[in-house]
């Protein structure tokens, strides 16, 4: 029997690790919070509406109440990150967040649904906001961004899986309206996950840090204004995306729900490469600039959908899969060059609460538009100026803050 107190790092009774191996499980969580929690609901969407009856404007209210949740879980994870470690924070929003999509699961009405993918969507805070620290603690700083762009690698091959598996499983049952099936898997493989954290996780306690928001501590990243208001920007733009994205390829792109779910698979094999290519390129060419490229990608998917019809609209999905994952991970990564590790929750929690404001006005707002004018040309242009807002402000950072690659533990608290 070992002593708990004399373990080694790496070491858990009967059980073997690997940083690896952690880390790698680590990389799987933003699985939960970002696939399961907000793309699934947009690939489901087009069934649900037909299903349950809504309209766009009704449609665009559980992408709301996910963004919505995201804050409180957000304020959520500021209160108790001093207090609380990074992985015990995880492990809370991924028992959360199968709760979650297991009352979506069992939703028969529009309330239920909007309940429960909006705790889904809000306890992703309590993984998204200690993943990029946790996924990063074995590793050194030079390769961070390759790291941080796995998070997000993972995203991209869970909607892969997702998007198959859907028709898959309405072909096996002929049923073009299923969709309830879908969130109880999730619910179970989000519960499989935790379990293995639980065993097999271990890191060394980080140092305490005063509680709450801090603009003191956002402060020492470079330029911190813009970049909080890019990232409420692009927030913004992927909230009103990703909600619509498969009704759009329906109704601007004149699809079948089958040959919709394949994009959504594309867009994920998309996401696969775009976001750890773009993390390990801004290890050696900076975070700026690969943020200007990536949200490049993302005005010309929008105009894409706005303009095209057929294959130019899933060409506009297919660049907004390789992109989507990208640029939040490289402002992790840029805030990450800052700050140290409990610190980061702290930070990127302060940032967030603009983002999220912004992403939870914004599928109504798409979707009451869409209704308003008959299809998605102008909802998807208004999100081609959020996301060309995102570029003017990142354009205008600093030029060495997004090669600034200094260890965190030198940036003073």
């Amino acid at each position: 029997m070992i002593d708990p107190r004399q373990r080694t790092p790496g070491t858990v009774p009967g059980v073997r690790w690997s940083p690896a191996l952690v880390t790698g499980l680590v990389c799987c969580t933003t699985m939960v919070s970002h696939s399961f929690g907000r793309s699934t609901f947009g690939l489901l969407l087009p069934a649900i509406e037909d299903d349950l009856g809504l309209s766009h404007a009704q449609a665009g209210l559980p992408s709301t109440g996910i963004y919505l949740a995201y804050v409180v879980g957000v304020v959520l994870v500021a209160v108790a990150s001093p207090r609380v470690e990074p992985i015990t924070i995880m492990r809370v929003g991924l028992g959360t967040a199968a709760i979650g999509l297991l009352l979506a699961s069992s939703a028969q009405d529009l309330a239920t649904l909007t309940i429960g993918v909006a705790v889904a969507g809000g306890a992703g805070a309590g993984i998204w906001l200690t993943a990029p620290v946790l996924a990063t603690a074995h590793v050194s700083p030079r390769h961070r961004g390759v790291v941080i762009g796995l998070l997000s690698s993972t995203i991209g091959v869970s909607n892969i899986f997702l998007g198959f598996g859907v028709t898959g499983l309405r072909q096996a049952f002929d049923d073009d309206l299923l969709w309830r099936p879908i969130f109880t898997i999730e619910g179970i493989l989000t519960l499989g996950l935790l379990g293995a954290l639980v065993v097999f996780a271990r890191f060394d306690r980080t140092e305490k840090v005063d509680g709450g928001f801090s603009f003191v501590l956002l402060r020492k990243v470079p330029a911190w204004g813009r970049i909080t208001l890019a990232y409420a920007c692009f927030g913004a733009m992927s909230a009103g995306f990703g909600s619509f994205m498969l009704v759009a390829l329906e109704e601007q792109g004149n699809m079948s729900r089958s040959a919709t779910t394949v994009v959504f698979s594309i867009m994920g094999v998309a996401g696969v490469v775009g976001a750890p290519l773009a993390g390990g390129l801004s290890d050696r060419l900076g975070r700026q600039r690969l943020m200007l490229v990536s949200l490049g990608v993302l005005i010309t998917a929008n105009l894409c959908v706005a303009f095209g019809a057929s294959l130019v609209v899933a060409g506009g999905a297919v660049l907004f899969g390789a992109a989507a994952g990208s640029f939040p991970a490289l402002v992790a990564t840029y805030v990450r060059d800052h700050v140290t590790d409990r610190t980061f929750s702290r930070v990127m929690a302060t940032m967030t609460i603009l983002f999220s404001l912004l992403a939870a006005a914004t599928p109504a707002f798409i979707g009451a538009l869409a209704d308003m004018t008959g299809d998605f040309r102008l909802p998807y242009l208004v999100l081609a100026a959020l996301a060309t807002t995102a570029f003017v402000l990142v354009q205008s950072l600093p030029r060495t803050a997004g090669r600034d690659q200094r260890s965190p533990e030198r940036v003073a608290q």
